[in-house]
C-alpha cells in the first residue's frame, strides 16, 4: 500500500480551511502540520483540523521530517516567500493563486525550483477541472476552427467585513484575486499577448472593485476579461471560433458544463434550394417551433463533473506529479503563471497611473 503524502499547510485563513476540507476526499494525502505567523493561531487551527503538529515558524515546518510537501495559503504578499522556503527545503509546493505578488517574484521562484529540481505549481485549480480540459481538447482538435474571441467574466458582490484580504491595498483587488482566472485561461487557449488595455472602478480606499481587461494575442485573437467584487456578473466563458462556439456554463469558477456548437461558414442564399429556404422560413414563423428550439438550446451543454470537491482534480494532479517524480505541471506550467502575473501587473499599473 502506498504511504499517504504528508502535507504541511502554511496559513490558517479561508483558503487553508477550504483545502483541509477538500483533502478529506483525497485518500493519498494527510495534513501533518500547520504553520502561521501567530503560533497560537496555528495551534488553534491545527486543533480544529485534528492535526498534531503546529508551529509559528515556517522554516521549522518545511524542514520537518513529517512533511513531504507543502500547500501555501495566506496573503498574496507572502506566497512567493513561503514557497521559496519550501523549495530550499526540497519540498514540492502547491501555491495558492496568484503565485506571487509580482512577475519578478514568480521568476525568482521558478529559477530556484529549476536549480533545486523541485516541483512548484500554482493552484489555478480551474484549469484542472474536466470541463476546462474538455474545452481545451475540443479547441485543439481543430473541428471548431481558429479561436477569434474569448469573453470571460467572474464577479459577485462581497463585503470587506467578510473578505478583508480582498480589500487590502497591498495585495487585494478584483484584478489580482479574480482576474488571474480569466487571464490564465486566455493565455492557455489563445497564446501570448502583444498588448493589453485595462479600465477599472475603484472604491474610496483605492481598491479596484471592478475591472475590464482587453487582451490582444499574437494569433490575432482578442480576449475580454471582466471581474468584480461589487456586482453579480454572468459568471460564464464564451469562446467564438471560425467554425463554432465553445463555452463554460455558470458558475465559471468551478464550471461543470461544457457548451459547444459547430457551424461552418454559410454560403449565399442563392446556393440554397428555394423550397428548403421557404420551409425554414415557415418553421421560424411558428412560435411553438421557436419555443421548442429555445428549450432544446437551453438544455444544451455537457455535464462534466469534478467529483466530491472542485479542488479534487488539482490536488490529485499535484499528488500524481509528486509520485511520478515530475518537476513541473503540464496543466499549469510556471511559464503560464509568470505570463499571467505579467499581465495582471500591467493592468494594476495602468489603473494606478490613470
Amino acid at each position: 500500500m502506498t504511504r499517504p503524502i504528508r502535507l504541511g499547510i502554511a496559513g490558517t485563513g479561508r483558503m487553508a480551511a477550504r483545502m483541509v476540507q477538500a483533502l478529506t476526499h483525497v485518500p493519498d494525502v494527510t495534513v501533518s502540520a500547520i504553520t502561521s505567523g501567530d503560533s497560537a493561531r496555528a495551534r488553534w487551527f491545527a486543533d480544529q483540523c485534528g492535526v498534531a503538529d503546529a508551529t509559528g515558524d515556517l522554516a521549522e515546518m518545511v524542514q520537518s521530517a513529517n512533511v513531504d510537501a507543502v500547500y501555501v495559503a495566506g496573503r498574496t504578499r507572502d506566497h512567493a516567500k513561503a514557497a521559496m522556503q519550501s523549495v530550499q527545503a526540497g519540498k514540492p509546493v502547491l501555491v495558492e493563486k496568484p503565485l506571487a505578488l509580482t512577475a519578478d517574484e514568480a521568476r525568482r521562484l521558478a529559477a530556484a525550483a529549476g536549480e533545486s529540481d523541485c516541483l512548484v505549481m500554482e493552484n489555478l485549480w480551474c484549469l484542472a477541472l474536466p470541463a476546462y480540459l474538455a474545452l481545451r481538447d475540443q479547441l485543439s482538435g481543430g473541428a471548431y476552427g481558429s479561436p477569434v474571441h474569448l469573453h470571460f467574466d467572474f464577479g459577485y458582490p462581497v463585503q470587506p467585513e467578510s473578505h478583508a484580504s480582498l480589500f487590502d491595498l497591498k495585495d487585494g483587488g478584483a484584478i489580482l484575486d479574480r482576474g488571474v482566472y480569466g487571464v490564465a485561461l486566455a493565455l492557455n487557449l489563445l497564446g501570448p499577448v502583444t498588448d493589453m488595455d485595462c479600465s477599472a472602478q475603484r472604491n474610496g480606499a483605492g481598491i479596484d472593485v471592478m475591472a475590464d481587461l482587453r487582451l490582444r494575442h499574437q494569433s490575432g485573437a482578442v480576449s475580454h476579461v471582466a471581474v468584480a467584487l461589487n456586482a453579480l456578473m454572468s459568471n460564464t466563458a464564451s469562446l467564438a471560433c471560425t467554425h463554432g462556439h465553445l463555452g463554460l456554463g455558470a458558475p465559471v469558477i468551478g464550471s461543470e458544463i461544457l457548451i459547444s456548437s459547430q457551424m461552418l461558414p454559410q454560403a449565399g442564399s442563392e446556393a440554397r434550394p428555394g423550397l428548403q429556404a421557404g420551409l425554414k422560413d415557415r418553421i421560424r414563423s411558428w412560435p411553438s417551433a421557436r419555443k421548442f428550439k429555445r428549450k432544446r438550446d437551453m438544455s444544451g451543454g455537457r455535464f462534466l463533473g469534478y467529483g466530491a470537491d472542485p479542488y479534487l482534480p488539482v490536488v490529485t494532479h499535484f499528488v500524481d506529479l509528486i509520485r511520478s517524480g515530475h518537476r513541473e505541471s503540464n496543466l499549469i506550467p510556471l511559464d503560464l503563471s509568470i505570463g499571467t502575473l505579467e499581465i495582471l501587473q500591467q493592468a494594476r499599473s495602468q489603473i494606478a497611473e490613470g
